[in-house]
């Protein structure tokens, strides 16, 4: 399925002097956002927390592993952070099948496979990127992918753009980068790229 199939405002242009595209994933690629929220709030509300989708989308773009962390000490949860991104997860794969793919990135995607080289650098675990790249049927859209197991410091960090412009071969000041949060907003001005915030494109 696609989000916003029918209904697209204006089309997302490439400048002539870009040579790379970098695209973030949840959010951005594929509308996992809500599926991971509500696995958030569903595993937090047992240690007696629960908060806003604002707020949760203020995070998007960190490692889960750190947004555990920030999670639990914003809401003092008595509980471990690996244990409590392990409990998330069981029920992100229970809901994998309600992920959409946002179509006005794929657009971009489908008209530059085979011009532009392309990869994804996302705040995902590889193991989570891989079976969602895997289920939406893009993964091998990408010449590289680039997940928080790879870099040691994270978006709003520019090193996650940065080692994927490095392994597409094309230098940051030629690599556009399409997000939808502020985090990797701010990390690709960091690394010298031209980027795109998507959500206008779909919202």
């Amino acid at each position: 399925m696609f989000l916003n199939e029918d209904n697209q405002p204006n089309t997302m242009t490439i400048p002539a002097h870009i040579k790379g595209l970098i695209f973030d994933m949840d959010g951005t690629l594929i509308n996992s956002i809500p599926v991971h929220y509500n696995a958030w709030i569903e595993a937090c509300s047992k240690y007696g927390a629960c908060f806003s989708y604002d707020f949760f989308v203020g995070l998007t773009g960190r490692p889960v592993l750190e947004l555990s962390k920030d999670i639990i000490t914003k809401f003092c949860l008595d509980v471990e952070p690996i244990q409590l991104v392990r409990e998330k997860e069981v029920l992100v794969e229970k809901n994998l099948n309600k992920v959409e793919l946002i179509m006005p990135v794929m657009n971009v995607i489908n008209a530059y496979t085979g011009k532009l080289p392309m990869a994804v650098g996302t705040g995902a675990s590889k193991q989570m990127a891989t079976r969602l790249l895997s289920e939406t049927g893009i993964i091998n859209q990408f010449d590289s992918i680039v997940t928080s197991d790879d870099v040691d410091n994270y978006k709003p960090s520019p090193d996650t753009f940065l080692k994927a412009a490095k392994e597409i071969n094309i230098a940051p000041e030629e690599c556009m980068v399409f997000e939808d949060g502020q985090l990797g907003i701010d990390a690709a001005i960091t690394a010298g790229m031209s980027v795109i915030d998507v959500k206008p494109y779909y919202e």
